[in-house]
């Protein structure tokens, strides 16, 4: 039902979107009584003083039916260079990576070179279930297979997919729904598999190149191009341990920036990555869940967000084409990423911007 509603919806508005209802400003903090000035100046000047209110620390974009109303870095992205954030700060985006390699599933439907319905075991023998379990099980997180305990050390995500075929499932595909990091990892290897490249190299020309996404790249031992990230503890600031780069494959292994993510959104619902079909089974919520295919898809809104060490990220696209990208590189537990966005939404509307 969800999904059918959100079909009509996308018909009229070309972009992903999120409704706002009944939403609240974070307590304590009333822009209308500080700010009545309805320019874009103001609102500016609104959102600015709410992140800072709020400590939030990172990068932020708004973007409206194509123009920037907002976009700046708060807080620090290297605490102890005094470096800070800047709206061109790239930051890990965790989970998010999985609406690219979905994405990049989807465009080799659109070539023929394989459909969502094709089993597992197509292109990786021994996979557990593989004949019952199909691309899109993965893809919307029905598969049951089970994560394998991992032990210290580095692995290559072949050497992981190895260790997934001696593992049992949980429920049998397509009756129940579990977020699994691992399908995602066995999604890389098969775009790696039926494309005949790396998957990085696959994301950068299909994806970041047509998507204009310039400062968007991939996380290795020797890119740590990206901001730290840090864990807040009371009112204390620890960094967040090293990523495993090889753990994070298909999955989690990507980092950008907020106007990427926004340029993201536009290319991914304008047409210009899948066809019109398959961004429609992009959309349609599984069986069992809101979840689609990378991303969360309900009858009022579509959203992606990732999580991983210091980090949290976020983006949104509303109703009214305004595009909300948030990259967090501290990760505080009294700060709901969600209703960030929600709030400054809110501003938004209250200046008619």
């Amino acid at each position: 039902m969800g999904g059918k509603i959100f079909q009509r919806l996308l018909l009229v508005v070309p972009s992903i979107f999120i409704v706002i209802s009944g939403c609240q400003l974070i307590p304590n903090f009333n822009v209308s009584a500080h700010y009545e000035n309805k320019t874009e100046n103001g609102i500016q000047q609104a959102i600015r003083d709410y992140l800072i209110f709020h400590h939030v620390n990172g990068s932020i974009a708004v973007v409206k039916q194509n123009k920037i109303l907002f976009q700046e870095g708060v807080g620090f992205a290297n605490r102890k260079r005094q470096i800070a954030n800047k709206p061109t700060t790239a930051h890990p985006i965790a989970s998010i990576t999985k609406l690219m390699v979905a994405t990049g599933i989807m465009q080799l439907q659109d070539q023929g070179k394989l459909t969502i319905q094709d089993a597992v075991s197509s292109y990786i023998p021994d996979f557990p279930n593989g004949k019952n379990i199909k691309l899109i099980h993965l893809l919307n997180h029905t598969s049951g297979i089970q994560a394998p305990r991992w032990s210290s050390g580095k692995k290559k995500p072949a050497d992981m997919v190895k260790r997934i075929t001696r593992t049992s499932i949980s429920f049998p595909a397509g009756t129940q729904w579990d977020y699994n990091d691992i399908n995602y990892l066995a999604l890389g290897l098969i775009v790696e598999k039926v494309s005949g490249e790396p998957l990085h190299d696959y994301i950068q020309k299909n994806i970041f190149n047509k998507a204009s996404m310039g400062h968007s790249g991939f996380i290795t031992d020797e890119q740590t191009v990206f901001s730290t990230g840090y864990l807040k503890l009371g009112n204390q600031l620890i960094p967040a341990k090293p990523l495993n780069t090889n753990m994070l494959f298909g999955y989690g292994d990507i980092y950008s920036t907020v106007l990427d993510l926004c340029l993201f959104d536009e290319a991914l619902l304008s047409g210009k990555l899948v066809s019109k079909q398959s961004l429609k089974e992009m959309l349609t919520p599984g069986p069992k869940s809101n979840y689609g295919l990378g991303l969360y898809v309900t009858d009022s809104k579509v959203y992606s967000r990732g999580v991983i060490g210091g980090w949290e990220s976020l983006h949104v696209y509303f109703k009214n084409k305004t595009s909300i990208a948030i990259l967090l590189n501290v990760r505080d537990k009294r700060i709901d990423i969600h209703q960030v966005a929600k709030d400054i939404y809110m501003m938004m509307n209250e200046r008619h911007l």
